[in-house]
Parts: structure tokens; C-alpha cells; sequence
């Protein structure tokens, strides 16, 4: 089983060495366009069952961003304004940096689809998600600002 997942470790040292390549050389717009859609895939794998749970148990939204704070997720979430949320991650969640395979800075941008993947699913409304600061940009934390498009549903199912 080592020998396997050796073999597949190298393999996808190789293949995101690639892929890291490839985004590189794409302009702003195409790499916003693939890695928001590697984010909101990656949102739908695990974390909007959690935002979902979490919004459907929470009074308001000041309650949901406490529980969210409160959760497995290690990040400080918190309200900013009627329209506006930020999300504080103290360190990269996502796996591919964590195992070393990718470390471009454009990568933060799936982080910012995958949070208004989430947010969205949870609260029924559009959101939309700039990056203030990331780890791999050279920042101490991933700060992310989001924004609500419409009024949030009140009512839960």
C-alpha cells in the first residue's frame, strides 16, 4: 500500500506541477473562471452540508456566523455590515496546499468561490467574495470579504 501511494504522490507532484504551469499562464479572467469552478465543486464535496446544517440551526445571522466560528472549520466568521461578512482563516484549508502539491497565489481564488458556494447554499441569496489577504500571497491569515446581493431568507426549512 506505501508503494501505491508513493507512486501516486509523485504522480500528482508531477501532474500539479503541470496544472500550476497551465494557470500561471492563463490571464486573470481564465484563471478566475477555472478555479471558481474547482471551488464551488470542492464546496458542494464537503462544506455546504455544514453551512446548511449550521444556517438551519441558527435564530439569525449573527448566530450562524457564531456557530461557524465555533465549528471544525478554523476560521473566525463575522458580521461587518448589513451586507457584508468576513471570513478569517488563520491557515490555508485547502488540501492541495496543505499536502504541498499546489502553492500558486492565484489558487486563492477557488478559496473565494468556495466560500460563496457555501454561503449561498446556506443562505439562499448571491453572494460575492473578494480576497483581501491570503497565506499564499504572503499575508498571515486569508482574509475574505463577502458580500450579500439580496436579502438573506429569513424563514428556514
Amino acid at each position: 500500500m506505501d508503494e501505491i501511494a508513493g507512486e501516486l504522490r509523485n504522480f500528482l507532484e508531477y501532474w500539479f506541477a503541470g496544472f500550476e504551469q497551465g494557470l500561471e499562464a492563463l490571464d486573470a479572467q481564465g484563471q478566475r473562471a477555472l478555479l471558481h469552478s474547482c471551488g464551488r465543486a470542492c464546496a458542494q464535496s464537503y462544506t455546504t452540508a455544514i453551512f446548511r446544517e449550521l444556517w438551519q440551526n441558527s435564530a439569525d445571522l449573527e448566530q450562524f456566523l457564531q456557530r461557524l466560528s465555533q465549528g471544525g472549520l478554523k476560521a473566525r466568521y463575522e458580521r461587518l455590515d448589513a451586507d457584508t461578512l468576513k471570513a478569517t482563516y488563520f491557515s490555508c484549508g485547502c488540501d492541495l496546499v496543505r499536502l504541498g502539491l499546489v502553492k500558486s497565489p492565484a489558487l486563492c481564488e477557488c478559496s473565494a468561490a468556495n466560500l460563496s458556494e457555501n454561503l449561498e447554499e446556506a443562505l439562499g441569496a448571491p453572494v460575492s467574495v473578494v480576497i483581501e489577504d491570503s497565506i499564499l500571497r504572503g499575508g498571515s491569515a486569508c482574509v475574505l470579504i463577502a458580500t450579500l446581493k439580496d436579502d438573506i431568507k429569513v424563514g428556514r426549512t
